[in-house]
């Protein structure tokens, strides 16, 4: 189960300045960043955020929640005093990133006119805009999905009506005429990622988790690596034995491997210590409320690595970066700050590089039971 292989780090002499070869081990950790989204799919959809049951609607789910971009109506002219409207949706995790929103726009010059963001509710909510100022201008009417989170990042419209020139009802579907039109370039900020230090560096995500509720998020690699470090590693309201998710890492020779996000072996509870079970190869981090993991993957090159929630489970497991142990380079890969693991972390990750190819998951099982004193054979 366990791949034995580790790669020792010495600390870089400060006399004489670095060498090359120090300074090429120094830069070996390196951040997974998502793969940058696609144009939203927008499509007629009957599922909402939580994949429940709902009156058709226009919706960013159908490309995943990460997706980004936008959709257009033809342009019309302004010929009412009030524009209405229903929506949902997220505006990212807590709200107020100002990227999703339903808007009203100046068909000419592009300039935004009116917009209400998406109100952070799976349900449809009322909107409307007073646009009497705004008679017999030509206009058209945009969607954006701009957050590219995994969760908490999607926009939905209901109906439509502004008047006898642009009255909707998408749950009839999608009238012709509307259009897809690009994202807006994304960049990310601060509030976006946070660097968790400590032996082994992460760049996670602010949002709870890059595990979608939904569907599954999809990391392009294109770089093998000696070692892959996830970080989070918990679950709220978690079962010993239960699986709240998988892992899937596809590489380029089209072989796949999969990690189960597993209670009581690669997940435990939202505790700020982690449990003392020796069923679980989870390391405490430099946040004291995420641990993380060790996969040693095959010696090929990494095409994507997956992130699904294991369907019919009531929690979403928590993962929130992924850190790379590799010398080769790629467009979704970032350098991280130079570090000089211990030796006694180095000796951690040697017991307990999780193989990939190789999981026994009978005998892990068996000993999460032992563990945590449950009947074996679940």
């Amino acid at each position: 189960m366990l791949q034995r292989a580790c790669l020792f780090f010495a600390a870089a002499s400060l006399s004489g300045g670095l060498m090359a070869a120090d300074a090429a081990a120094a830069k070996i950790y390196k951040a997974l960043r998502p793969s940058p989204p696609a144009v939203a799919a927008w499509a007629i959809m009957d599922r909402d955020g939580a994949n429940r049951a709902v009156t058709p609607y226009l919706s960013s789910l159908a490309a995943g929640e990460q997706a980004t971009g936008g959709i257009a109506s033809p342009p019309f002219k302004v010929a009412a005093s009030v524009i209405a409207f229903t929506i949902c949706g997220h505006d990212g995790q807590g709200g107020g990133q100002g990227k999703n929103c339903i808007a009203l726009v100046d068909a000419e010059t592009g300039a935004t006119l009116r917009q209400t963001f998406a109100p952070g509710s799976d349900a449809m909510q009322p909107g409307s805009w007073d646009v009497g100022a705004l008679r017999g201008r030509n206009v058209r009417i945009e969607a954006r999905d701009g957050v590219a989170a995994p969760v908490y990042a999607w926009l939905g419209v209901g109906m439509i009506d502004a008047g006898p020139d642009m009255k909707v009802d998408f749950s009839q579907g999608l009238p012709e005429g509307w259009r897809a039109v690009a994202a807006r370039e994304e960049k990310r900020s601060e509030r976006d990622v946070a660097l968790v230090a400590g032996d082994v560096p992460f760049l996670a995500t602010r949002a709870y988790t890059m595990v979608p509720p939904t569907g599954a998020a999809e990391i392009q690699v294109g770089a093998a690596a000696r070692r892959l470090y996830f970080l989070g590693a918990t679950v709220a309201r978690g079962t010993p034995l239960e699986t709240y998710g998988r892992i899937e890492i596809a590489y380029r020779d089209g072989a796949v491997d999969k990690v189960p996000l597993l209670y009581g072996f690669t997940l435990d509870g939202e505790y700020k210590l982690a449990s003392p079970s020796g069923a679980a190869y989870l390391r405490p981090s430099a946040d004291p409320f995420q641990y993380y993991f060790v996969v040693a993957p095959r010696a090929a090159v990494i095409e994507t690595i997956r992130l699904a929630r294991e369907p019919g489970r009531g929690e979403t497991p928590r993962i929130t970066a992924i850190t790379c142990e590799t010398a080769q380079a790629s467009d979704t890969l970032e350098a991280l700050p130079d570090r000089a693991p211990s030796a006694e972390n180095e000796a951690w990750c040697e017991a307990h590089a999780i193989s990939a190819g190789a999981i026994d998951l009978e005998a892990i099982k068996a000993a999460i039971a032992r563990a945590h004193r449950l009947p074996s054979g679940r």
